[in-house]
C-alpha cells in the first residue's frame, strides 16, 4: 500500500476519511460543526483534489501525546493523518509519475500554485481536527483583511509547498480548552512578529496553570481563567492587555487598530435564542467561550459617525470579523447585524449587542446562537506603552478643532468630513510603503521621511478626504504617558500642512488650547522652523 492516496475532493469523501482515520464514529463526525463549515469553506476555495498522507508525525500532537495520552491505559496511536487540498484535478498515477521524475501532466510548479493547505487529523474519539493551515478567502477588492497570516512551508514527499494562513486546531478538552486553542493560534502570529517560541497546547495549559495552584488541575482541563490566559501570554515574553468589548464602537476600533500587528483573543458569552419569539424574551446563556480574532471585513460603504461628535473612523466600516473558533473552523464569520439579545447574567437580566455565530442552538439550526463580546485580550511587546484609546482621544479632539474652524469659516481646505484610519504599525512597514511609492509624496519629502530616525512601533493616524491622503500623524507607541508622544506629521496636502503650521504660531491659539488634547498635535507644528 502506498503511504498516500489521491481522491477527488467531495465533502462525503472528507467525512469518510475522518471516520476511517480517527476513533470517532459516524454520528460524532456528522454532528460536528466543522463538517458543515468545511463543506462551505472548500466550496469557496474551489477544492478539487484531496491527497491523504496516511502516516504523519505532528509536533503539537506529539507534545500532547507525551504529556497525557501515552500514560492512558487505552493505547492511542501517536501518528496522525495529514490531508492536502488542491484546486486542480489530478489522479494518483499523475502524482506517482511526478515523484518518479517521469513525464507527467502534474508539474511541480503547477502543484504549488494549486495548493490550498492541509488539515492534520488526530487519532482520537472526539477532538479530531489538529493543526490546520488553509488558504484564506480572497480579499474581494480589499474588503476582507487578514493582516496576520504567515507562510507555512510544507514538504510533501520532497515537494516543497507553501500556504499563507494562520494555524487553527480544534479544542482538546483533555489537554486544553477553547482559551488554550485561541492562545495557540495567537502565538503562531505573535511568535513570528515578536520572535518568541511557539508553545504547544499542552505547554500553554501547563504554563497558564502553574502560577495558579488553587485554580484547576492541569489535565484534564475544562478551561482557563482570565488570569491564567494572562500568565500564558507573559510566559512568552509579552504583556497581556485587556479591553472591555461591550461597546461595539470600542470593540471594532480596537480590533482594527491592533490586528495590523498581532491576532488577539476575544471572550464571548454564547446565547441560544432558539426559543426567543420577541426581543424582550431571554435567551439561554450557554457559557463563556474564547476565540482568536484573525481578520475583518470592511463591508460598509461609509463610516458610521460617532453620535456625540460626528467623528468618522475607518474601523466603523467593519461589518464582519473573522475568528478561529475551535468548535467551528478557521476564519469563521461573526456578523455585526445590530441585534440585541437578552439573557441572565450573574442573576440579573442583561441586554447586549451581539454578533451572529456558526453555532447550533437547541433547535438544531446554525445561526441560532449569538455571541456577546465581553473583552478582548492582546499580547503586546512590553515597550508598546501608549494605548489606542489615548491616541483616539487626541485625534477626536484634533478633528473637532478642524471642524470648529470650518464652521467659523476660517478653514475651507477640506469640504467633507475627514475619515480617520488609526492603527498600530512599525517604522519598517511605514517606510516600505513610502519606498514602494504607495503613498503620494514628493521626492524631497519622500527622502526626508525615509532618512528620519523613528521608533520601532508607531501609532499611525491617517486623514482621508474623498479617499485621498491628507495627513499622516505619527505617535511614538513606546513613549511614556506623561510625554506628548507625537513623533511627526507627514503632509500629503501641502496647503493643509502649511495652514496648520501657520495657525500653530498664533499666540492666542496656544493660550486657549495648551491644556487641551488637540494641542499635542498643534505643538509639533509650532516647533517647526521651516
Amino acid at each position: 500500500m502506498e503511504p498516500f492516496e489521491v481522491v477527488p475532493y467531495e465533502i462525503e469523501q472528507l467525512t469518510n476519511v475522518l471516520i476511517k482515520k480517527t476513533k470517532a464514529d459516524e454520528n460524532t463526525v456528522n454532528k460536528k460543526l466543522h463538517t458543515v463549515y468545511f463543506k462551505d469553506y472548500f466550496k469557496a476555495l474551489n477544492a478539487k483534489t484531496l491527497l491523504i498522507e496516511h502516516s504523519y508525525i505532528d509536533h503539537d500532537f506529539l507534545e500532547d501525546y507525551s504529556g497525557y495520552y501515552v500514560r492512558c491505559f487505552t493505547r492511542y496511536p501517536r501518528k496522525c493523518t495529514r490531508l492536502h487540498f488542491f484546486d486542480i484535478h489530478f489522479q494518483e498515477n499523475d502524482f506517482i509519475s511526478l515523484l518518479q521524475g517521469n513525464n507527467s501532466i502534474l508539474a511541480e510548479e503547477k502543484l504549488r500554485k494549486a495548493y490550498l493547505g492541509f488539515i492534520v487529523i488526530k487519532p482520537l474519539p472526539r477532538t479530531i481536527f489538529g493543526r490546520t493551515c488553509l488558504k484564506t478567502y480572497d480579499s474581494d477588492h480589499d474588503r476582507r483583511n487578514f493582516p496576520n497570516i504567515r507562510s507555512y512551508e510544507v514538504n510533501l514527499f520532497g515537494i516543497e509547498l507553501c500556504v499563507n494562513s494562520l494555524a487553527f486546531q480544534e479544542q482538546d478538552d483533555v489537554v486544553s480548552a477553547c482559551a488554550t486553542s485561541a492562545l495557540w493560534t495567537i502565538f503562531h502570529g505573535s511568535g513570528v512578529f515578536f520572535q518568541h517560541k511557539i508553545p504547544s497546547p499542552v505547554e500553554i495549559t501547563k504554563i497558564a496553570c502553574e502560577k495558579d495552584p488553587l485554580g484547576t488541575r492541569y489535565f484534564p482541563n475544562s478551561g482557563l481563567t482570565d488570569s491564567q490566559m494572562a500568565n500564558a501570554i507573559r510566559s512568552v515574553g509579552l504583556e497581556p492587555y485587556i479591553v472591555n468589548a461591550s461597546e461595539e464602537r470600542i470593540l471594532k476600533s480596537t480590533l482594527y487598530a491592533y490586528l495590523k500587528i498581532v491576532p488577539l483573543a476575544m471572550a464571548i458569552d454564547l446565547v441560544d435564542i432558539s426559543n426567543v419569539s420577541n426581543p424582550h424574551d431571554r435567551g439561554d446563556c450557554m457559557g463563556r467561550h474564547a476565540v482568536a480574532v484573525t481578520g475583518f471585513s470592511l463591508g460598509l460603504d461609509k463610516p458610521v459617525p460617532f453620535k456625540e461628535t460626528g467623528f468618522c473612523l475607518r474601523a466603523s466600516r467593519i461589518d464582519k470579523i473573522y475568528v478561529h473558533d475551535d468548535q467551528v473552523g478557521p476564519f469563521a464569520r461573526m456578523v455585526s447585524d445590530n441585534l440585541t439579545v437578552s439573557y441572565d447574567k450573574n442573576g440579573e437580566k442583561n441586554d447586549s449587542l451581539s454578533f451572529s455565530t456558526s453555532w447550533r442552538g437547541k433547535d438544531g439550526r446554525i445561526g441560532s446562537v449569538r455571541g456577546v463580546p465581553i473583552f478582548i485580550l492582546l499580547p503586546l511587546y512590553h515597550k508598546i506603552r501608549i494605548t489606542f484609546i489615548q491616541v483616539l482621544d487626541i485625534i477626536i479632539h484634533f478633528d473637532g478643532f478642524l471642524e470648529a474652524l470650518k464652521k467659523a469659516n476660517f478653514f475651507k481646505l477640506i469640504d467633507e468630513r475627514i475619515e480617520w484610519d488609526i492603527y498600530l504599525t512599525t517604522n519598517n512597514k511605514l517606510k516600505t510603503e513610502i519606498f514602494n511609492g504607495i503613498l503620494p509624496l514628493s521626492s524631497e519629502l519622500r527622502r526626508e521621511v525615509l532618512l528620519d530616525n523613528k521608533p520601532r512601533f508607531l501609532w499611525r493616524a491617517t486623514a482621508f478626504c474623498k479617499e485621498k491622503h491628507k495627513l499622516d500623524i505619527l505617535f511614538d507607541a513606546t513613549d511614556i504617558e506623561q510625554g506628548l508622544f507625537i513623533n511627526g506629521v507627514i503632509g500629503y496636502d501641502k496647503q493643509l500642512f502649511d495652514f496648520l503650521h501657520k495657525s500653530s504660531k498664533e499666540p492666542s491659539l496656544e493660550k486657549i488650547l495648551q491644556d487641551r488634547l488637540e494641542w499635542v498635535i498643534l505643538s509639533w507644528f509650532s516647533k517647526l522652523t521651516h
